[in-house]
């Protein structure tokens, strides 16, 4: 009963009133009579410009009793030199009500955020951060976490500097200064656990993208133990590309794309890996989908876990020879060693594939009923758009269901948005946050939280 008092009361404070333009809190809904088609009510979190990159730029969390953390970077309209400076900030959405934006830190080098909540109930953001060691571009350039206070003082810790962290003896593996790309937050038996590219010396495609790794510290705030999850040198397999990491169960698992040309290129195929019972090692990466079956993830594949359902990814092929299309593959999980080869998992099921969209999928299961959801971006009716050419008046954020082996729809926001991130509450409801794409150019960048009724 306090639970459904809990979902009433929220529709009722946020489903009257108007947003003003001035609102700096964004407690009430846009303007507009249905401004998500009835199932979502939207919120404003943060107006401040942003830069759309193909990593994505923000991270969402659901922690105790259904807070929604959100992490995410904006322009702060200043410079450090000839460098811009982006605050990477934090916002919380508890019982109703949007919390104050909190500046966790600023830097100049934006290559990915997570954020999860600790075992205090507490907030924690991974990044790039630290220093440049002596690099002319990477003015960041190491692994970095920020913990939160329970009075909101935001504190940076840093994981790793060089790539002989996570050291197995190989000269290749071992050499270079720039990890943290791309991380990747978890809290399990109250560590930090966080997976990280490592991306070497950052010079040269073969010797440093193509033989990037995909590492992961654990522990904090100030110990850490290291561990390579996938080497990439001898194969030059440009493992961790675009990566996420979630809790299955008892054991982390990962999934990851193939990137060999830089710290933002294309990424291609679909890799999976759970570690190990030992709570240490991880198995090997099985190849779900390859690179020439999938040549652009776009931001990369999306995980989720269900306890009855098991493993599930969707991913955009993006450009295939049919357009756009996005797939999604399953995997059942009955004991540890589940899932760890490619013969386990589905053949591709097609969720959208007419038109351009399907795009930056992310997957979540619902707690209550084990269907997967997938939110992503539609963009237009006619195939081949790019990225600034979506039909305003045709593109639209969208949730995709599998229900009874049919996928069906629901519109979460006319405007559509970019990057979304898809989780559920307790009670069933979903939330997504996301950002107003180019398409929309007045509102361009607005990040926003979409809540469902």
């Amino acid at each position: 009963m306090k639970r459904h008092a809990w979902a009433l009361g929220l529709v009722m404070a946020l489903g009257c009133g108007k947003d003003k333009p001035d609102n700096p809190d964004a407690g009430s809904p846009d303007a507009g009579p249905n401004p998500t088609g009835g199932s979502f009510t939207k919120l404003e979190v943060d107006a401040d410009k942003s830069e759309f990159n193909p990593i994505s730029n923000i991270a969402m969390a659901v922690g105790p009793n259904d807070r929604i953390g959100m992490a995410y970077f904006v322009d702060t309209g200043t410079a450090t030199g000839s460098e811009t400076n982006y605050d990477l900030r934090y916002r919380e959405f508890n019982g109703g009500v949007l919390g104050p934006a909190e500046k966790v830190v600023t830097v100049q080098r934006v290559f990915g955020v997570s954020v999860a909540f600790g075992q205090d109930g507490q907030p924690a953001v991974t990044y790039l951060g630290g220093g440049r060691d002596s690099s002319t571009y990477w003015l960041q350039s190491d692994v970095a976490i920020s913990y939160r206070s329970s009075s909101g003082t935001w504190t940076q810790q840093i994981v790793a500097t060089l790539s002989n962290a996570a050291a197995i003896g190989n000269p290749l593996a071992d050499a270079g200064f720039l990890v943290g790309l791309n991380s990747s937050l978890l809290f399990v038996d109250g560590k930090a656990l966080i997976a990280y590219r490592d991306g070497h010396n950052a010079n040269f495609e073969g010797q440093d993208w193509a033989a990037a790794d995909l590492e992961v510290a654990s522990g904090g705030p100030t110990s850490w133990t290291f561990r390579m999850a996938a080497f990439s040198g001898d194969g030059k397999d440009g493992f961790g590309g675009h990566l996420s990491m979630i809790m299955a169960g008892a054991q982390p698992a990962l999934v990851h794309d193939r990137t060999k040309k830089g710290a933002q290129a294309t990424g291609g195929g679909v890799l999976f890996q759970r570690r190990n019972a030992d709570g240490q090692t991880w198995s090997r990466p099985v190849e779900v989908a390859t690179e020439s079956s999938i040549a652009n993830t776009q931001l990369g594949p999306s995980m989720a876990y269900d306890p009855q359902e098991g493993f599930g990814i969707a991913v955009q092929n993006r450009g295939s020879s049919r357009g756009d299309v996005l797939l999604y593959m399953d995997c059942p999980s009955p004991n540890l060693t589940s899932c760890t080869t490619t013969g386990e998992w589905s053949t591709p099921d097609p969720v959208f594939g007419n038109g351009t969209g399907g795009w930056y999928p992310s997957l979540a299961f619902d707690p209550q009923h084990h269907e997967p959801s997938i939110a992503h971006y539609f963009c237009s009716r006619e195939p081949g758009r790019n990225d600034t050419s979506c039909n305003p008046n045709e593109d639209k954020l969208v949730i995709s269901t599998r229900i009874g082996g049919n996928w069906r729809e629901t519109v979460v926001d006319e405007e559509g948005g970019w990057s979304p991130k898809l989780a559920f509450l307790s009670n069933g409801k979903r939330v997504v946050l996301y950002r107003t794409p180019v398409a929309a150019l007045s509102k361009k960048g607005v990040l926003h939280l979409a809540v469902e009724k």
